[in-house]
């Protein structure tokens, strides 16, 4: 690739006003990359033959070894495969890893190998590609993974997959796809492809035949409180599932392909209720296959299913797609933020594997499969992590998240060097260099809307402006080298009382939250499982010692405990994210 981003704007109705980079940004040693060196670890320990054997048998050819055995393997066959590419192919884009590399070229080559002449390339004969998932789950693995080659440099990945694509426009399962388990899953493939440099109109023409379900459609639009949980199609399936967010990246897609309001207002109304009934503190998802939910259940036990990685990540790209349309609004960068601390990073467990679920209560639980459906999104969520950091425009550098990175910005007046030194979220404190060629462009710095005050920028020592809480603040000048801007971002703490099902007789509960963190209380449970603070919820933070870590805390009463990140908790260490309080404590 040559071009630094994705400008889509000629083949869309309504137009992105921003882009993400697709190359130019590396980490600094700081939490982003120590989260992004764990995901290179847990990529080089997946095992070649194991995540290449159906494609092999599918092609008659020898296949040494034995798949990944387990769900996401036995009866999705080929979504590992998809899996590391998505995570190799955007970590290749920031950082070269021969070893990675090396792996990455090896499973293009021989899917390319195992396909056939009809462009078909899926892990399972053609007779069974309409059923189950396959259509979905694990056509989207592997689009996601071959356009992660392809941005990685590989030559034959763009090419493997627009013949594919041309196959599956024409396949002749398209009449019952939307039929089959979670079909909604696959709204999103083809919008998203048509949104590569190899995307064409037929990729939309045929989403909306085979996919768009109308009646969905207009239960959002009526925005019933009951939709997210009640699909009103007859029969089991598909199912409902937090999940369902990834099909709304792709209405939203329709939206902008196409310039229909429908599919904006359906989106729209389903955020809404997300953000109403089924979001956590911290912006985890409480929507989840297999579990009785209903708007505002909002489970804590570990027998629960909440919390899913999948969702979060889902989540995470909506707000992304939100964002490049509406780049003032700084609640979707909120979101994108709170979702990679609070549930991405919460989830990595080193480089060992990825976690299920995020649960908040007791303990985190380990996932007994190396690979399921969590560990494909968070492989590309972790290689993906320096794409959230910057958004650019033609005139204007927007600083989104704030982690220590270096920005190499490609513009026509020439290169922008950006190098952003921070220690977040440990210390607060963030500076900006430049190195360029004189050159005018605008600088939007967010202020969060964590952010305890209104925060004065800096620029060359000097008071320049000042953010309020939930904005972008925006410096216009004429940058050069040595050019120079500083700020600090005080976290402010919130409070947020639990309102769901596992309330607990005699006592309110409450989560705590401090800047984009949540704070999990570490410490021993009693009996019942539960960890219960003296005095009134809101005198906690005034109660807190800070120890000799940052971000860490005692309380009087809980000396055997600390007050921590939750995205620091370990496997199996009790704690919870909502203490106990004595019922009528509360102000």
């Amino acid at each position: 690739m040559n071009r630094q981003t994705w400008n889509n704007n000629d083949k869309n109705v309504i137009k992105d006003k921003i882009f993400s980079p697709l190359y130019g940004v590396r980490l600094l040693d700081g939490l982003f990359k120590d989260t992004f060196e764990n995901n290179l670890g847990y990529l080089k320990s997946l095992d070649m033959d194991a995540m290449l054997y159906w494609f092999r048998v599918r092609a008659g050819k020898n296949a040494p070894g034995m798949p990944y055995r387990g769900h996401f393997e036995d009866n999705i066959k080929g979504q590992t495969a998809g899996l590391f590419l998505m995570g190799a192919g955007h970590a290749l884009r920031w950082q070269e890893d021969e070893a990675l590399r090396s792996r990455l070229d090896q499973i293009v080559a021989e899917i390319g190998e195992c396909a056939e002449a009809d462009g078909y390339l899926m892990a399972v004969p053609q007779s069974e590609f309409g059923t189950r998932e396959y259509p979905h789950y694990v056509r989207i693995w592997l689009t996601y993974g071959l356009t992660a080659a392809a941005l990685a440099g590989h030559p034959e990945a763009f090419a493997l997959l627009r013949r594919w694509q041309d196959w599956f426009n024409h396949c002749d399962d398209l009449p019952i796809i939307r039929y089959l388990v979670l079909a909604f899953q696959g709204v999103v493939a083809s919008t998203y492809l048509y949104n590569t440099p190899i995307g064409t109109w037929e990729d939309i023409e045929t989403t909306i035949s085979a996919y768009e379900e109308d009646w969905r459609l207009a239960q959002f639009i009526h925005k019933e409180r009951d939709a997210v949980h009640k699909r009103n199609q007859p029969g089991k399936e598909p199912h409902p599932h937090g999940t369902e967010i990834e099909a709304m990246e792709g209405y939203l897609d329709l939206y902008r392909a196409t310039g229909k309001h429908y599919y904006l207002r359906a989106v729209q109304n389903f955020y809404d209720l997300y953000r109403q009934d089924w979001q956590y503190p911290g912006s985890g998802i409480a929507m989840c296959e297999a579990e009785v939910s209903y708007p505002q259940c909002y489970w804590l036990s570990n027998e629960r299913h909440y919390n899913e990685l999948c969702c979060t990540s889902f989540w995470l790209l909506l707000n992304q797609r939100f964002h490049r349309l509406e780049p003032e609004t700084e609640a979707y960068v909120a979101e994108i933020e709170a979702s990679i601390y609070n549930i991405g990073i919460a989830n990595q467990n080193g480089e060992k594997n990825i976690f299920y679920f995020a649960h908040l209560d007791q303990e985190k639980k380990n996932y007994k499969s190396l690979v399921h459906c969590c560990c494909g999104v968070g492989t590309k969520l972790f290689g993906a992590l320096p794409e959230y950091i910057f958004s650019l425009s033609p005139d204007a550098l927007y600083v989104d998240l704030f982690a220590a990175a270096e920005l190499s910005w490609e513009r026509d007046a020439g290169q922008v060097q950006v190098r952003m030194e921070t220690d977040m979220p440990y210390r607060q404190d963030v500076r900006l260099s430049f190195g360029c060629e004189p050159q005018p462009f605008a600088l939007k710095i967010r202020i969060p809307r964590w952010v305890g005050a209104d925060v004065t920028v800096q620029v060359n020592g000097q008071a320049a402006a000042s953010g309020q809480p939930g904005t972008y603040l925006t410096l216009e000048r004429t940058w050069q080298s040595g050019d120079e801007v500083s700020f600090e971002l005080p976290f402010a703490w919130k409070l947020t009382r639990y309102t769901g099902a596992e309330q607990v007789d005699g006592f309110t509960r409450y989560a705590f939250e401090v800047g984009p963190l949540l704070m999990a209380f570490r410490g021993p449970l009693d009996d019942d499982k539960h960890l219960s603070l003296t005095g009134k919820p809101e005198d906690v933070t005034h109660r807190l010692m800070p120890t000799g870590k940052k971000l860490h805390y005692q309380l009087p009463d809980m000396p055997a405990g600390e007050v921590v990140p939750y995205f620091e908790i370990e496997p199996g260490e009790p704690f919870t994210c909502f203490p106990l309080f004595a019922a009528g404590d509360e102000a």
